[in-house]
């Protein structure tokens, strides 16, 4: 909308001045708007020509404009009101308001020459006001003399009537086009008028404003501002023989309208606004030679008048216009499509329906995939070639727009020099398998497609170096395991074993680092895992794989010469941390495999270890982890840049086509696809699966209440800490508190463990409802003569537990964080019969280790992330245990663990459709199931 001192301009500017203005802003001609102290200035570019500066100065006072003026000629010499300045005018109204904001509508005006025709209409306007007449009626009553000429002036529509009002005495009026309409509808015979009045009609047909769009070319389309005039056939080809330079006389339209949405066709006539904006009045449209055509009342809304006289979309931007039903035009007017976009619609991306083999040559497949659009068959290659070369999102296919495939642009295509085919490496091949679905959609060459069937199926009939020189007894999936490493290793491709915990990945991983020594005469391997399971790692490859010469790169006097290290041994095992310090050595090598044992720690790809391990070189890439997804897809996909980088595409296009269809919607399409995707790169069985001789795992919640202790201080908590940030967590406009949230329900579930969590003192001090089963459950244990593993996620229970164990004269076993010494804590309780309790933090004894010795697990408190138990129960449930295994599970009715146990078991589907079982809840709770559990 325009401010009051714009609309004050407007009644001061030569009309044709002030187009020329509007079409300056909407072309960008208006440049470097500066204001300073007052003085606002700009650049009106032209071209081939320095352009025109405009200024306006604010009066000191601030109130009003003191001046303002132009370097062009009109300006400078004659004093108008130039074209530069109603842009420069319009683009401050539009760009910058608050400039002109404060200020009342006075301005320095003048009188010059080219703003007469105003002044003249602001005289009819004056009569008109004193007689409460319309301008025409006010010359009318004076027409009581003789008439004595009437003529068209000669920039236009505007006539002038002679009028002798005595004998020998005239007066000259000028009319405005509306004026100059009614004056001739009411004398229609003048027989003083000159021969080109004379040609003039006021026709009955109602002239329409609106916007045609029409097709320029296969690129273009453009939508232009124009008056239109309907005829009926007979009339419009008669009309059409004539030759009109300011119409347009398409064949056939479609008329679109807010009011009649299904259209209408007919034979129109067209004026670009461009043309004939000085023949539009407020009430007729003018053509030369031809007359006058009253126009439409209410035919377009107030913003028509803003839109682009003229504006051309083109490619994509056509494309969308379209897409988006011309939404810019539709709600400001009728709309009139030209016949050949009548048809025109937007295609969603066709499927890869099939893929035409070449050749095969130098590792590089040379093929020609073809997508399929309605009844056409599309060539990716052409979609490749357009994406490439104009970065487009569509392409013109007859009368359609085809979007082009993500598939297409968010994967690096390469093209031969001939430019007639992709040409794809394995990993590409393996991508188009999976868009495709199976070898049916290949067709060409049999000799080629064995051979692309070779490379991407795993059969487990490969046949793998002998192992003999080991000391391995690998289990028949163990031995499977190993064969598909070594097929990618023979197809220079990389994978993620993800079999579940306690089925032998580091065996497996031996197993593949021995048959690549068989093949080579001198190896270098190496393994990166945490610092926790360093010694598992030496101590599994000591005594199953002595053939592999292994040393720990760890600790402060680790050497600092690690080719020199390198030239004695085949294997390095080392932690993350170790590998972030010494990167640059550990870069320096080129590995024959690279094995990163519990890949999950290096899930994050904005992580310093993250972008370490990238840069390492090798010629397998192997990741070992049990749980590889621990909170969305993303950590996978994270995995997966390391093992294939680009494989799955952009982080953008993996959350656009992936996560959110599979996270929020449960695409069970988009499910299966990326499934394909990763199935050749992963490999995952269950003890379930494979382990038919692994004795029974039952598992129970055991429930247990507070004691009067406990719910005193649990409500005191509530009350005192967890109001306020419900209070926060209602108002819906606040930020969530988390890190807050986080605390108070730490401290709700240190409550339920045991007060002397929260306020410290002596075992006796106080009670727990959940100590006290705690204590029936070890004694019924013990009593049946079972070992039990005890896990608690604070170091504080667990010195508790300990106490009161030392009390008992209960011989046990501790591992926290802190334990340095963990080898021969977890020997202790292995081997000693007397050692009955080993009591550990989840996290320290969740990882790396075997306990086979208990039969009893007792999960003391719950753990936000459902993986973390399952990781710590499998220390006891895994290869070895011969024993059938109790895990219990303790849970406080009527507080947070409660719901905590309901939330860890909602989101199963994620992990159990693609790695595992498993999220991390708090992270990705709502704002009301935070609310639930602080209440």
């Amino acid at each position: 909308m325009k401010t009051n001192i714009l609309e004050f301009f407007y009644e001061h500017v030569d009309e044709d001045d002030w187009l020329t203005g509007l079409d300056l802003y909407t072309s960008g001609k208006v440049e470097q708007i500066k204001a300073m102290h007052g003085l606002i200035t700009a650049r009106i570019s032209s071209n081939g020509g320095r352009g025109e500066e405009t200024r306006l100065k604010i009066h000191p006072n601030g109130h009003c404009i003191q001046w303002i003026e132009c370097t062009c000629k009109k300006n400078r010499s004659g004093g108008q009101y130039c074209e530069h300045l109603a842009s420069f005018m319009i683009s401050i109204d539009r760009e910058k308001p608050e400039l002109l904001a404060s200020l009342d509508t006075r301005m320095p005006l003048k009188h010059p020459v080219a703003v007469r025709r105003k002044n003249i209409k602001a005289q009819i306007e004056g009569e008109k006001r004193d007689r409460g007449e319309g301008a025409a009626q006010t010359i009318l009553s004076h027409l009581k003399g003789n008439i004595q000429s009437v003529r068209l002036l000669a920039n236009g529509p505007t006539m002038k009537v002679r009028l002798e009002i005595k004998p020998g005495e005239y007066t000259n009026y000028h009319l405005e086009l509306d004026d100059a309409a009614k004056f001739l509808q009411s004398h229609p015979k003048l027989t003083t008028a000159s021969d080109e009045v004379k040609l003039l009609k006021v026709f009955n047909v109602m002239a329409i404003r609106g916007t045609r769009i029409y097709q320029e070319d296969d690129e273009k389309v453009v939508a232009e501002r124009v008056v239109v005039i309907p005829h009926p056939p007979a009339a419009f080809s008669r009309l059409a023989e004539k030759e009109h330079p300011h119409s347009i006389f398409p064949a056939s339209h479609k008329m679109l309208t807010r009011m009649e949405p299904k259209g209408k066709d007919g034979h129109f006539e067209f004026v670009s606004l461009k043309a004939g904006h000085k023949f539009l009045g407020k009430e007729y449209f003018y053509l030369p030679e031809r007359g006058f055509w009253k126009l439409t009342d209410g035919d377009v809304s107030s913003l028509w008048n803003d839109l682009p006289i003229r504006k051309v979309f083109k490619e994509d931007a056509s494309a969308n216009f379209i897409q988006d039903n011309f939404f810019e035009y539709i709600n400001e007017g009728p709309i009139w499509l030209d016949q050949n976009l009548k048809g025109a619609a937007i295609e969603g991306a066709p499927q890869l329906k099939e893929i035409r083999i070449h050749k095969a040559a130098d590792g590089w497949f040379f093929l020609d995939p073809r997508y399929q659009s309605g009844q056409e068959s599309i060539s990716m290659l052409d979609l490749v070639t357009q994406f490439k070369k104009k970065k487009r999102n569509y392409i013109r296919q007859g009368e359609k727009w085809i979007k082009i495939p993500d598939f297409v642009k968010d994967h690096n295509w390469e093209t031969d020099e001939s430019g007639k085919f992709l040409k794809v490496s394995s990993l590409g091949l393996m991508r188009l398998k999976a868009a495709v679905g199976d070898f049916d959609q290949f067709v060409g060459s049999k000799k080629v497609l064995n051979q692309i069937r070779n490379q991407l199926e795993f059969k487990n009939n490969i046949k793998v170096p002998s192992l003999t020189h080991t000391r391995l007894k690998l289990r028949e999936y163990q031995f499977t395991g190993v064969q598909w490493m070594w097929w990618l290793y023979e197809n220079k491709l990389h994978g993620l074993l993800a079999d579940e915990m306690g089925l032998g990945k580091t065996h497996q991983a031996m197993g593949l680092m021995s048959a690549i020594q068989s093949r080579k005469e001198k190896s270098y391997f190496i393994v990166i895992a945490p610092t926790t399971v360093l010694d598992h790692w030496e101590d599994k490859v000591l005594a199953f794989c002595p053939n592999l010469k292994v040393f720990k790169h760890h600790g402060p006097k680790r050497s600092q010469n690690i080719k020199k290290m390198m030239e004695n041994h085949d294997l390095m095992i080392t932690s993350y941390g170790v590998l972030l310090r010494d990167a640059k050595q550990l870069q320096a090598i080129t590995w024959d495999s690279i094995i990163l044992d519990e890949a999950h720690f290096v899930k994050n790809q904005d992580t310093a270890t993250y972008q370490a391990v990238c840069t390492l070189t090798g010629d397998i890439r192997i990741c070992l982890t049990g749980t590889p997804i621990e909170n969305h897809l993303g950590e996978m996909k994270n995995l997966f840049d390391f093992l294939v980088p680009g494989y799955l595409g952009s982080d953008e296009y993996f959350r656009r086509n992936f996560m959110q269809p599979i996270e929020k919607s449960g695409e069970p399409e988009t499910e299966l696809a990326l499934q394909k995707l990763i199935h050749p790169f992963k490999m995952r069985r269950n003890k379930a699966n494979v382990l038919h001789d692994l004795p029974e795992k039952v598992e129970d919640i055991r429930h247990c209440t507070l004691s009067n202790d406990q719910i005193k201080i649990y409500r005191e908590v509530l009350e005192l800490k967890a109001r306020p940030i419900l209070e926060t967590l209602k108002d819906e406009n606040a930020p969530v508190p988390y890190l807050h949230v986080f605390a108070v329900l730490t401290l709700l579930k240190q409550v339920c463990d045991h007060p002397l969590l929260v306020h410290p003192g002596k075992l006796d001090q106080y009670e727990s409802g959940k100590f006290e089963v705690l204590k029936e459950i070890l004694t019924e244990a013990l009593d049946s003569g079972h070992k039990i593993v005890i896990y608690s996620q604070y170091v504080e229970m667990i010195r508790l537990i300990s106490m009161y164990l030392e009390q008992q004269a209960i011989q046990h076993a501790i591992l926290t964080g802190q334990t340095k010494n963990r080898g021969k804590v977890i020997e202790r309780f292995q081997t000693d019969p007397n050692c009955k309790i080993f009591v550990g933090s989840l996290l320290a004894g969740g990882i790396g280790i075997d306990l086979t010795a208990a039969s009893v697990v007792v999960h003391y408190d719950r753990w936000w992330n459902a993986s973390k138990e399952n990781q710590a129960t499998d220390r006891v449930y895994r290869i070895g245990q011969n024993k059938n295994v109790q895990v219990l599970k303790l849970v406080t009715r009527g507080t947070l663990e409660e719901k905590i146990d309901a939330l860890i078991n909602v989101k199963k589907e994620l992990f159990e459709k693609f790695m595992d079982r498993d999220e991390e809840i708090f992270k990705t709770l709502t704002r009301s199931q935070l609310i639930d559990l602080l209440q």
